[in-house]
């Protein structure tokens, strides 16, 4: 099975985003990478890098542009806007949903008519900021290169709210529409699951338990529609709006996970929590995005799971795919947070991803993708920095050839002291 991995560059103004191209404090990531059939697509914001025009007021505007180079990272990589499967969206204002929606599809119409009645998974979350205070959206992706690749055949299972298809023109322009899942050779992508009841198209619960029980049964549901199971989950990106409730989510996950999937109860998913600033509806307390494999057994998909804390594995492998929770400053023995200086917690979440990409087989260098989260935005440069630093001396490959990365700011993160987190995807 095909699973080598293709860097694709990323250049602004002619400069490659990657050191010493660029200096130290500034921003360095692949356009896109690419691993098999997979297409793993920077965050790409509302600034024009492509003309070098200054970044728009207008959100609509700043989402063409995010669409735009979306799309070109997407040709670039020998694919297309069509083969796109899964979208992350970030915004800074709930009240650009509509307008991210409608720009969206009409995008579609003109570059990528498939994916009007085939959108793809797709998860949307409110920051408190991006990579400048003049961002107003980060759209990131995940593609392939091609939808009939042997032994990476993309198959699309549509969302139905109301008897509606989640799609245009069987819903407004404006409205939601994505796959309730998609799957990628034998990996499954499942959207953002919340407690909206899809015949009532209404939130019926207000309980926080119960809205993660009933995001946990969508998740399930989802992985049996594909022709697995609840058990084959390998990772979860857990969306909340208060940090004072993961407690009560990790408590209801493990309750789940003893009566619908025995073996994840002794081998629990990797995860990362993000704690945003608002949810798709305001009445949402709780997102969860998921990925799993169609079968744990399947040839060249084997799985494993390598033990963590008692809420997540440290990471999970399947195939040559490897997901990490996330990392964060705090430390590894305590769980607490023993300093205030951003550049040292840096160091100790990227020791965190080190020792696990190590203790799965694997190496630094082997970081295709991150989500990289800062409680304040002006620790950014130091971030890139301290980043760049640590590559050097952990991953040189990495220094000429760095990752696709997504950037976030987030209210809060693990704890009102912790001041970075990362997300890694990497292969073995």
């Amino acid at each position: 099975m095909n699973w080598e991995v293709k860097y694709y560059p990323e250049y602004w103004d002619g400069k490659k985003l990657a050191y010493p191209h660029v200096p130290a404090e500034h921003p360095k990531f692949a356009q896109s990478m690419v691993v098999g059939n997979i297409v793993f697509v920077s965050g790409c914001t509302g600034q024009d890098t492509i003309t070098g025009k200054p970044t728009p007021k207008n959100f609509a505007d700043q989402m063409k542009i995010a669409l735009d180079k979306a799309r070109i990272a997407m040709e670039n990589a020998g694919s297309s806007m069509e083969n796109i499967v899964k979208t992350f969206c970030m915004v800074r204002s709930l009240d650009d949903y509509p307008q991210l929606r409608k720009t969206e599809v009409e995008y579609y119409a003109e570059h990528a008519p498939y994916l009007l009645e085939n959108p793809p998974a797709a998860t949307f979350i409110v920051v408190t900021s991006l990579a400048r205070p003049e961002f107003l959206v980060e759209f990131e992706i995940v593609g392939v290169v091609d939808r009939a690749a042997p032994e990476w055949g993309v198959k699309y299972y549509p969302e139905y709210w109301g008897g509606k298809k989640l799609a245009y023109p069987h819903v407004p322009k404006e409205h939601a529409k994505f796959a309730r899942t998609e799957v990628v050779g034998n990996l499954v992508i499942i959207s953002g699951c919340q407690a909206l009841d899809h015949d009532t198209v209404k939130v019926e619960t207000d309980d926080f338990k119960e809205q993660t029980r009933i995001v946990l049964d969508k998740i399930r549901a989802g992985l049996q529609e594909t022709g697995g199971s609840m058990n084959n989950l390998l990772k979860t990106n857990v969306l909340l709006k208060d940090i004072n409730n993961y407690p009560s989510y990790r408590e209801v996950e493990r309750a789940f996970f003893q009566k619908h999937a025995p073996d994840l109860a002794r081998n629990p998913p990797a995860s990362t929590v993000i704690i945003v600033s608002e949810l798709p509806r305001r009445e949402f307390l709780v997102e969860v995005e998921a990925f799993g494999v169609v079968d744990k057994r399947a040839l060249g998909w084997a799985t494993k799971y390598y033990p963590g804390n008692n809420d997540a594995s440290r990471a999970v492998s399947a195939g040559k795919l490897l997901f990490l929770s996330g990392c964060d400053g705090s430390n590894p023995n305590t769980g607490e947070v023993e300093t205030d200086v951003v550049e040292q917690q840096i160091i100790v979440a990227l020791d965190k991803v080190k020792s696990a990409m190590e203790g799965a087989g694997s190496s630094m260098d082997k970081v295709v993708k991150t989500v990289a989260m800062l409680r304040h935005l002006e620790d950014y440069p130091k971030m890139r920095k301290t980043e760049l630093e640590y590559y050097q001396k952990h991953a040189p490959h990495l220094v000429d050839n760095p990752p696709a990365s997504t950037f976030l700011e987030l209210p809060c993160i693990t704890s009102p002291e912790t001041l970075f987190q990362i997300d890694v995807t990497a292969v073995l």
